[in-house]
C-alpha cells in the first residue's frame, strides 16, 4: 500500500478580494490546499466544518470580527486546537496583544513578506504536529495514532469496518447551553464508546477522537451493527440529563440556523456512518467514504446508523 501524503489546509479569512487571491495564489504555489472566507462569519463555518490545519485571521473581518472570531473558535471544542496566525495591517501592539489574548498562535503584519509568512505557518504546523498524540478532553488517541492503527490494519489485510461517529446538532447544543456542558456531552459519548468496547469486549476494536464531537471505531464487520446500536440507544437514554429540563419536556431546542430561520432541534441524537475495509483501499479513501455514510446519517435529522449504503437505523 502507497504512504498517504498529507497536504496541510490552509484557510485564510479576509474581506479584501485581492488579498485572498494573492494568498491563495502563493499558498498552492508552496505546497498548501487552500480554503477562503471573506467574512467572520463564514469562517466560523469553514473551520467547524472542514477543519483546515491552520488558519490566516484578519482582525477587521466585516459582521465578526477577528477578535471574536478567534475567541469562538478557541471556545469550540471542534476548533479549539487549530493554530490561528493573525495576518494583519494594524501595527500598534496594543491590538495585536489583544489578538494574542483571545488566542491567536502569531501574527504577521501587512504588507507582509511571502518568504517569512510560508515559513511561519510551516514553523506552527511543526509545532503542531508535536503536541500530544492522545485528545485532551477525553484521553483518547488522536487523528495521528488513528492513521497509524487505520493503515497497520489495512497492511494486515484485515476486514473491518470504519465507523464514524458523530453528536447531531451539536453547534446547536452549544449555542444553547455553552461550551462547557458541551465538553460534558464529548466526555459521555467518550465514556458510551468506551463502555462498548467493555460490552464486546471478546471482539477487537480500536476506539480514537478525531476532535470535537467527531470519534471513529474500528470493529470487525460481524459486530458494526450491533456496537453502533448499543451506542446510539445507550447515548439516547443518558444525553437527556445534559439539557434543561423544559428543553427535555417538550422533546427540542429551539433555535435558529446560520440563516436565521427558526428550527425545532430533536434532543439526544447521534449519527453514524460506516464503511467496510476492503483489499486494495487507503486510509484515506477510507475515511472519506466514512464521513460520506456520516453524513448521509446525519441528513435523518434524528439518531441513524448508515453502514455501507444501508440504513441499519
Amino acid at each position: 500500500m502507497s504512504e498517504e501524503i498529507h497536504i496541510p489546509t490552509v484557510l485564510i479569512a479576509d474581506d479584501d478580494p485581492n488579498l485572498r487571491f494573492l494568498l491563495s495564489d502563493m499558498l498552492q504555489r508552496a505546497g498548501f490546499d487552500v480554503l477562503v472566507a471573506e467574512d467572520g462569519s463564514a469562517l466560523l463555518q469553514i473551520a467547524q466544518e472542514q477543519l483546515p490545519d491552520i488558519i490566516l485571521v484578519d482582525l477587521m473581518l466585516p459582521g465578526v470580527d477577528g477578535y471574536e472570531a478567534i475567541r469562538q473558535l478557541r471556545n469550540d471544542t471542534r476548533t479549539a486546537h487549530l493554530p490561528i496566525i493573525i495576518v494583519t495591517a494594524r501595527t500598534n501592539p496594543a491590538d495585536v496583544v489583544i489578538g494574542f489574548d483571545t488566542g491567536a498562535d502569531d501574527y504577521v503584519t501587512k504588507p507582509f513578506n511571502e518568504a517569512e509568512l510560508i515559513a511561519r505557518i510551516r514553523s506552527l504546523l511543526r509545532r503542531t504536529t508535536q503536541r500530544p498524540v492522545r485528545n485532551p478532553l477525553t484521553g483518547l488517541p488522536g487523528n495521528s495514532l488513528i492513521v497509524e492503527e487505520l493503515r497497520y490494519r489495512l497492511q494486515r489485510g484485515e476486514s473491518f469496518v470504519l465507523l464514524y461517529i458523530d453528536l447531531n446538532d451539536f453547534k446547536a447544543f452549544n449555542d444553547s447551553y455553552g461550551f462547557a456542558r458541551g465538553d460534558q456531552a464529548i466526555r459521555l459519548l467518550a465514556q458510551i464508546c468506551e463502555q462498548a468496547q467493555q460490552h464486546f469486549a471478546k471482539y477487537p476494536t480500536f476506539l480514537g477522537h478525531i476532535g470535537g464531537d467527531d470519534f471513529v471505531m474500528l470493529c470487525p464487520t460481524t459486530i458494526a451493527a450491533d456496537i453502533s446500536r448499543w451506542i446510539v440507544e445507550q447515548y439516547e437514554q443518558s444525553a437527556v440529563k445534559l439539557y434543561d429540563e423544559v428543553d427535555r419536556t417538550r422533546g427540542f431546542l429551539i433555535c435558529h440556523d446560520r440563516a436565521g430561520n427558526l428550527r425545532h432541534i430533536p434532543i439526544a441524537t447521534i449519527a453514524i456512518g460506516g464503511v467496510s475495509s476492503t483489499s486494495n483501499t487507503t486510509v484515506d479513501e477510507l475515511s472519506r467514504a466514512a464521513a460520506v455514510m456520516k453524513h448521509a446519517a446525519k441528513a435523518f435529522g434524528v439518531s441513524a446508523i448508515y453502514i455501507d449504503n444501508v440504513r441499519i437505523r
